[in-house]
């Protein structure tokens, strides 16, 4: 069998590596406790307790264990000092028999599973899974190793899981191979093989693969045509879809093939089948993708008609305003009139004084007098008045200028309507016989045409006789609940990756009913399964937590803690020891910069992050990529300058050779595993240790950043508050708070940055998850920041610690009713309990959605913003807020109490915010305005963007580090470090980018020879 690659050459020497223990873990890991000693006092042999007492450290650090010959010297020594020998132990007496009893013991003792043919058997069957979803290889060893680290299973040697892997993938295709081959009749596999020729004559390659995103009724039009083309063949090709069972991820994989490589290449592939399960996945993938854009546009279409309907009238009601003053001051002036003569009156009937004839005379003159000085057209400001209230109770003028533009909306999303495919189980049913109706395109409105999903006034306009036809009316009406249906998830579609029903999202019930045990294990949610327990856990600590804050106030013992007259509080928040000192530019020298392209490839010296790009082309290629050209591809797409500005201004290369090492090498997967190598080392750093506010602890924080599109894009909204007249988009970023950018997101400036903050702390678990990390906490800012999240990330062991704004007018809830009694004095007297039965009722659901969530069977950010579109009918939401409200109610206790944690909340969030200011500095080219409208597009800008500012600070670090060992004195190196601990790495970026075109591979290394040293710099 062949062995893939799986790690980089230096990647795999550190996870085969014999673990090389910090100070602390020696001191923990060689301690002696009651059960070793029992062991070692069976023992005669000072060989035999000396190689079980380091076998011991090595397998308590990395779950696996090494032979007699990779021991090393120092943890030798380090076991005799411990068992108090003091003679020279010789190692080579240490027997393999001895070994392999001592193995036993360990595993017997820590209650672990050697490495058998059963546990290699249950390895493959979760490889079998993570192959099935298309994680690359390198996430499913890390995967693999988690899993066993789960189980207690002994863990192989990189081979072992190599060879796992490998069969994975290799059965998998198989199996994909022979499904496709028994499904897929000979006529449909020929038809699917010439699919481009076949259509060559009325559609461009180009346009057959790519969504115009232009919202012009000729774009629109020709997708629309596009779209029922793919499901015409869709739908002939149901049964094999059915058959063979792609995941939407393998389909993705599969359907890169065609995306990448060109008819030819294609072609040239050996087996037919394999050409056809490219091609099955690509009009699969084109059918889903194609809906997700018809949702999109109908969206957006409507929108930009209602707001235009909206701006007309404003505008009718402008013109209208002058005459319907006059008339509203006319009837106004006659109303005060008519009290004053009424008054006049009814005090003369009152006077009797008067003779009844005298009393009547006087009250005929005077109501005479005021219907004689009538203004002659006060009927007509009466008329005029009496309409404009009509008109702005029945939104008339609105309701007008949607109708006068209806057959333009009719001509740019008809078709596009008539091409989709609805969910018939939709919850929305009524808009469902709406759309079957508008189908049968009727050519009048009667008692028979659906009207029960109009709302009473769009009733009242339809019925209204007026010159505007009804059916023009009635498909306006449709158009529009057909796009509040859409975003609010009460109407979905049957194919889409975005607008499917919810459940179909989710491990199926009947999946979870078979093998919820493993799934759980695997998502590492089993210890969660005591609902009751983990709730009543929760809530007591909550309750503790009312009594200590109530107390500390009532003491006065929070001086930032104060209550108003009101009876409402206030926390107040001192300022963080923070500073941005600068280093960097003065070391330099006299050029105070150096050029990006000494920084690429001096920091890829050191991380080797080049390796992490493989060949994504169908057919076998080069196997190792051009640096030169991989670094101009990443430079050229993270600063914004584009291939042709790079290719005219550098003359180096190409724009063709830089569109197809794009193609080829650069992908967003690639992308992501050279930052996680980046990551990776700085985390390994003993520099960046000194932003680390607690030992133990991980604190990462995320922000959101506005980014102006300059082409077409469905994903890109107009908002003048930030993009002036332009419309653009939000880029999510995370930091750790050692510095390192770990992932990026991006999203529409509409959305909130909340549900997304979930999935990117799920797609970086593998990256952040250290032996070491007791704790992690992650902030945001109040976007960030939902109840839903709370309780979500609580499932994945990170307490969420936002920055929320007005922290004093968010509900506390308690645990139980006394809670509520007894605080009803205190300032931070909860309103009322949560709703236990609600969150245990639908404990099993939020399992399951969380473990559908973790194993990437789904996207978090979309479940998240699914479910809270249909909050209103949700159980699983609603209990999924309500869990999620008692750990708010916890944290903000906390935060209330701990000066410290609101300071290190603001520092970290200075730190992220710092690192948009550096993305903005390194998207330099066009001004920062993308040239680019795909999410897949913008989102691989992105990427080597993130991938551009960790080698910057990467290098700040070693630059730094490397000053640092260059340092005779103590007490120098000592001021230096407190300097740089105050402030941010981040904000020493002094990178000169006009350079970027001069590519010098041979630079020299200047951190080459102090590298060896930084982790014994004394910090």
């Amino acid at each position: 069998m062949a062995k893939m690659k799986v790690l980089s050459s230096a990647r795999k020497r550190a996870f085969e590596s014999v673990p090389k223990l910090t100070k602390e873990a020696t001191i923990g890991y060689f301690t002696i406790d009651i059960e070793t000693k029992k062991v070692l006092n069976k023992m005669q042999s000072d060989v035999a307790k000396v190689g079980y007492l380091v076998s011991k450290a090595y397998f308590q650090a990395k779950g696996r264990f090494f032979e007699k010959s990779r021991f090393i010297e120092a943890d030798v020594r380090r076991a005799c000092k411990v068992l108090s020998i003091k003679k020279n132990i010789d190692m080579s007496t240490y027997s393999p028999e001895m070994a392999s009893r001592h193995k036993k013991q360990i595993l017997a003792q820590y209650n672990w599973q050697p490495y058998t043919s059963d546990t290699s058997l249950l390895l493959a069957m979760h490889a079998d899974s993570l192959v099935a979803i298309r994680m690359n290889k390198e996430d499913i060893l890390f995967s693999l190793v988690s899993f066993c680290w789960m189980r207690r299973v002994e863990i192989p040697s990189y081979n072992q899981f190599v060879d796992l892997i490998s069969t994975a993938f290799q059965t998998y295709e198989k199996r994909m191979l022979s499904l496709v081959d028994t499904s897929l009749s000979d006529k449909k596999k020929r038809a699917l093989l010439v699919f481009f020729t076949q259509h060559s004559h009325l559609y461009s390659i180009r346009e057959l693969k790519r969504i115009d995103q232009g919202l012009g009724q000729r774009s629109l039009n020709q997708n629309a045509e596009i779209l029922q083309m793919y499901s015409d063949y869709f739908f002939t090709l149901s049964a094999v879809y059915k058959k063979i069972a792609l995941t939407d991820e393998a389909i993705k994989h599969f359907s890169d093939a065609i995306y990448l490589g060109n008819n030819d290449e294609i072609r040239r592939l050996k087996n037919d089948n394999k050409q056809s399960l490219y091609y099955l996945s690509f009009v699969y993938d084109q059918m889903h993708k194609r809906h997700d854009f018809a949702a999109d546009a109908i969206i957006k279409v409507v929108k930009q008609f209602t707001n235009k309907a909206r701006g007309d009238e404003r505008k009718t009601r402008d013109d209208q305003r002058v005459s319907t003053l006059e008339a509203n001051r006319t009837v106004l002036n006659s109303a005060k009139d008519a009290k004053r003569v009424l008054e006049l009156v009814f005090s003369i009937t009152k006077d009797h004084s008067l003779s009844y004839e005298e009393r009547n005379e006087r009250a005929h003159q005077l109501i005479s007098a005021f219907f004689n000085a009538e203004n002659p057209d006060f009927e007509k400001h009466i008329e005029r008045v009496g309409k404009s209230i009509t008109t702005q109770a029945s939104q008339a003028d609105f309701y007008r200028s949607l109708f006068i533009n209806s057959i333009k909306l009719q001509r740019m999303l008809g078709p596009m309507i008539s091409a989709m495919s609805f969910d018939k189980h939709s919850q929305n049913q009524a808009l469902i016989e709406a759309i079957n109706f508008y189908r049968s395109q009727p050519k009048s409105i009667n008692e028979d045409a659906p009207t029960s999903f109009l709302s009473k006034i769009e009733l009242e306009h339809l019925t209204t006789d007026d010159d505007i036809n009804p059916v023009s009316k009635y498909r306006v009406y449709l158009f529009m609940a057909l796009a509040k249906g859409l975003k609010d998830k009460s109407l979905t579609l049957n194919y889409s990756y975005r607008y499917r029903s919810t459940p179909s999202y989710m491990i199926s019930p009947q999946e979870w009913k078979n093998h919820k045990a493993r799934l759980l294990a695997a998502a590492s949610l089993d210890k969660f399964v005591d609902g009751k327990a983990i709730l009543e856990s929760i809530g007591q600590c909550v309750t503790e937590k009312f009594k200590e804050v109530s107390l500390s106030i009532k003491q006065k013992e929070n001086p930032h803690f104060s209550v108003k007259d009101d009876g409402t509080w206030r926390i107040s928040y001192p300022d963080p020891e923070f500073s941005i000192a600068k280093y960097i530019p003065t070391l330099l020298g006299p050029t105070r910069s150096i050029t990006i392209q000494d920084v690429m490839f001096e920091i890829d010296r050191h991380a080797e992050f080049s390796s992490c790009f493989r060949n994504r082309m169908p057919r076998a290629g080069n196997s190792k990529v051009d640096i030169r050209l991989l670094f101009a591809t990443i430079l050229s797409l993270g600063t914004n300058l584009g291939h042709t500005e790079l290719a005219r201004a550098s003359k180096l290369f190409s724009e063709k050779a830089l569109k197809d090492t794009e193609n080829t090498w650069v992908s967003t997967s690639n992308l992501q595993r050279a930052n996680d190598c980046l990551v990776k080392l700085i985390q390994s750093l003993s520099l960046p240790t000194i932003f680390n506010e607690n030992n133990g602890r991980l604190h990462s924080s995320s922000d959101g950043k506005k980014v102006v599109v300059n082409v077409n894009s469905l994903l890109a909204n107009y908002s003048y508050k930030y993009y002036g007249k332009e419309q653009g988009i939000s880029v999510n970023s995370f930091l750790d708070e050692k510095q390192s950018f770990f992932h990026v997101n991006v999203l529409t400036s509409s959305d909130r940055e909340a549900p997304y903050v979930l999935e990117g702390l799920v797609s970086s678990k593998h990256t952040l998850d250290h032996d070491d990390i007791e704790e992690h906490y992650h902030s945001t800012d109040t976007h960030g920041y939902t109840e839903a999240v709370f309780a979500g990330l609580h499932f994945m062991d990170v307490a969420f610690a936002p920055r929320i704004k007005n922290v004093h007018r968010q509900t506390l809830y308690a645990y139980d009713s006394k809670t509520t009694q007894k605080s009803f004095d205190s300032p931070l007297a909860p309103k009322t309990q949560i709703n236990k039965k609600l969150i245990l009722e639908n404990w099993d659901d939020i399992l399951r959605l969380m473990t559908s969530m973790k194993l990437k069977r789904c996207s978090a950010s979309q479940m998240l913003k699914m479910l809270s579109s249909s909050e209103r009918d949700n159980a699983l939401y609603k209990a999924f807020k309500e869990f999620g409200r008692l750990l708010k109610t916890h944290f903000i206790l906390n935060y209330i109490d701990d000066e410290e944690l609101r300071q290190n909340i603001q520092k970290q969030l200075n730190r992220v915010e710092l690192g948009q200011k550096l993305a903005d500095k390194v998207m330099f080219g066009r001004n920062g305005k993308l040239q680019v409208g795909l999410q897949d597009e913008i989102q691989l800008v992105m990427a080597s963007n993130t991938l551009l500012r960790n080698i910057i600070i990467l290098w700040n670090y070693l630059f730094l580090s490397d000053y640092c060992v260059s340092l005779d004195k103590q007490d120098e190196r000592a001021e230096v470090i407190e300097s740089i601990s105050t402030g941010s790495v981040i904000s020493w970026a002094h990178i000169n980018f006009m350079g970027i075109y001069e590519f010098n591979p041979d630079s020299r290394s200047r951190f080459a020879a102090s590298l060896k040293q930084m982790k014994n710099v004394a910090i």
